[in-house]
């Protein structure tokens, strides 16, 4: 089975954009914010590609890019840079994308690639997953919320805590836990910023159905089970 698409970045913004682009298209992503992690993961489960962000000259992307090429599985890998570079052309790399980033570039890659894999691997890439709880289904591919069928609008960081809660919908969910869930692992979130955010998530599911997010004093919060049919909390659908 792919990893899906590696994503070696320290811009946490840059991450959040590409991930919910991706996600959006049915590409699942993980983040990889230090080279030992990157390198082993390629080495474990063989990537559909591997995204490197040459922004930064801190990374020594140009070393940690004749790394990826010279692992086993030697996975395509596409580079975004400031500015055109041949340096980058010669280490093998399979497509750089300049600033400002379109990102149809990146998606007609991934597409090349994915559409070249037996058709067994590519199901692996863009099964969809579904959460449902009450009357609320999230579909994790499409990243999509529906609420009594009405689309439910969230940002994409919001959009990650929800899908934390459908995920374990009888557990109380700490600020912490919810931090671990929604932001990368470098990012500095103060507890009243995950308050902030659970009030827009509230505020959205609301517009077409009771509330179902309780609030657990001096812990954090959990999904309440009351507007759900028939006595079912959740119910997990892989698709395929």
């Amino acid at each position: 089975m792919h990893a899906g698409v590696l994503i070696y970045t320290c811009n946490a913004e840059l991450f959040l954009l590409l991930e919910y682009i991706l996600e959006t298209e049915g590409f699942p992503v993980r983040h990889c914010s230090n080279v030992s992690e990157l390198v082993g993961t390629i080495g474990v489960r063989k990537p559909l590609a591997v995204l490197v962000d040459c922004s930064d000259r801190q990374l020594e992307a140009y070393g940690l890019c004749r790394r990826i090429k010279a692992t086993s599985n030697r996975p395509p890998v596409a580079v975004l840079t400031n500015a055109p570079s041949n340096d980058l052309r010669s280490l093998g790399i399979d497509v750089v994308i300049c600033s400002p980033y379109d990102p149809r570039h990146l998606l007609a890659f991934l597409k090349g690639i994915q559409m070249s894999l037996p058709c067994s691997s590519r199901a692996d890439v863009s099964r969809e997953q579904i959460f449902r709880h009450a009357d609320i289904e999230m579909n994790v591919t499409r990243i999509r919320v529906m609420r009594n069928g009405h689309a439910v609008s969230l940002s994409a960081l919001q959009f990650r805590l929800l899908l934390q809660f459908l995920k374990m919908p009888d557990v109380v969910h700490s600020r912490d836990d919810l931090i671990a869930a929604g932001w990368p692992p470098e990012a500095e979130v103060e507890p009243r910023t995950v308050d902030i955010h659970i009030g827009h998530i509230r505020r959205a599911l609301n517009q077409f159905g009771p509330d179902v997010i309780r609030t657990v004093r001096s812990i954090g919060y959990s999904l309440d089970g009351v507007a759900a049919p028939r006595g079912k909390l959740s119910v997990f659908h892989p698709a395929g």
